[in-house]
């Protein structure tokens, strides 16, 4: 089994028990698929395709889902544990993913894979890395290697989560010439670096994350000049009465490129979810209470959200792919979500990333793609938007 190798999972349609939206279940394999975390790039063609993950053969690779025929193209013939997942690049037609500490660049027209950066001894891949929208550079981080301490443990999903935070590792935000493989550090510091997301239409421009637990990063989003290093905060949080109240996260680009989506709750946990969203120069800020706390969110804009709730089993359990949409408030009130509607029943478990719904709308904004476990293995779903007020309530 190579790559150029043709799939054909059998597609099942169904009615959404809750909805009634027509839901299609893309693939069915004996083997985890999921479709890339839900800020990098994926589409293809303009929403015609999407590069997504799976497990087949024994083996964790990339592949491409056709959505006219479902057709299914294994891209790579990887090697070794992990999970490769990575970023597509419209202005060029590569996708970049780690493989065994390497930055590789795959044609997806070809299937040729070019390695073009190595980490450097002592550093290895953190979070999130995508190419700038000039497809000249790829941008990531990359964090200190850390030797485990203590007795063997065993490994599983954010079994280190806050040890690392703790241990403050060396991190570093670099840009890749994919050309050359020549790298520069724009940004290093004693923090948990992650999420590097670079605007999809300015190609100067990116965000970065202080990873760790909501209630403890001081402060989350930033922004950092491609060109120039330039740092600056989006959405500070530096301010005693800001930290004792709302924890921000999850940020996310718009389509538009210019503005960047992010949720948040109070730190303490309870109390109301708020959605908000800046401009990349942390101008013309805009927070608006939600009705119901979701674990990630996603938009193409501030028009209509999507969330996934949380794990079917977790307490209070609300499994559900959720709409949320702006409405005008009452006069001098300022705008409110109504929702949440349902327009999916997940019921995934949450049992490490594949099986996170991570919902993302099509880039036509008319369905939501998705992972659930709900089976077993995870698999990818596809789900009709339709009309906001033919979905029932969330109650």
């Amino acid at each position: 089994m190579g790559k150029g190798q043709v799939w054909k999972d059998p597609v099942f349609r169904y009615e959404d028990s809750h909805s009634g939206r027509p839901v299609v279940r893309l693939t069915d394999y004996l083997g985890h698929s999921n479709h890339l975390y839900f800020t990098d790039p994926c589409w293809l063609a303009g929403g015609a395709s999407f590069i997504f993950t799976s497990d087949r053969g024994n083996q964790s690779n990339l592949f491409r889902y056709d959505l006219a025929d479902g057709t299914i193209t294994q891209l790579t013939e990887l090697q070794g544990r992990g999970r490769p997942g990575g970023a597509y690049c419209a202005a060029t037609g590569r996708h970049y993913f780690w493989s065994r500490g390497e930055l590789c660049e795959l044609d997806v027209a070809t299937l040729d894979v070019r390695p073009i950066f190595r980490a450097p001894d002592g550093m290895a891949p953190s979070g999130q890395y995508s190419p700038t929208a000039d497809g000249r550079y790829v941008c990531t981080a990359l964090g200190e290697r850390r030797a485990p301490a203590g007795p063997a443990r065993i490994a599983y999903s954010y079994a280190s989560f806050r040890d690392t935070f703790r241990a403050r590792p060396l991190s570093r935000v670099v840009r890749i010439d994919v050309r050359t493989g020549a790298s520069e550090v724009l940004h290093e510091e004693r923090a948990w670096i992650g999420h590097v997301n670079t605007s999809p239409v300015r190609p100067d421009v990116l965000t970065f994350c202080h990873e760790g637990p909501w209630d403890e990063v001081d402060q989350r989003i930033w922004g950092l000049h491609v060109q120039t290093g330039a740092l600056w905060r989006i959405r500070p949080q530096e301010s005693p009465a800001l930290r004792q109240g709302m924890a921000i996260g999850h940020e996310y680009w718009f389509a538009d490129g210019e503005r960047v989506g992010y949720h948040g709750h109070p730190r303490t946990g309870g109390g109301p979810q708020i959605f908000g969203h800046r401009r990349w120069d942390d101008s013309e800020g805009v927070e608006t209470a939600f009705p119901f706390r979701s674990t990630h969110f996603h938009s193409l804009d501030e028009q209509l959200v999507v969330g996934d709730g949380n794990s079917a089993f977790a307490a209070n359990a609300r499994p559900f792919i959720q709409l949320f949409r702006r409405e005008p408030g009452a006069a001098g009130a300022g705008d409110r979500y109504a929702g949440p509607r349902i327009l999916a029943f997940h019921r995934s478990t949450f049992n490490d990333q594949h099986a996170h719904p991570h919902p993302r709308f099509t880039p036509d904004g008319t369905r939501v793609l998705y992972a659930s476990d709900l089976t077993g293995y995870s698999n990818i779903y596809l789900v009709e938007v339709g009309d906001f007020e033919d979905l029932p309530e969330l109650t």
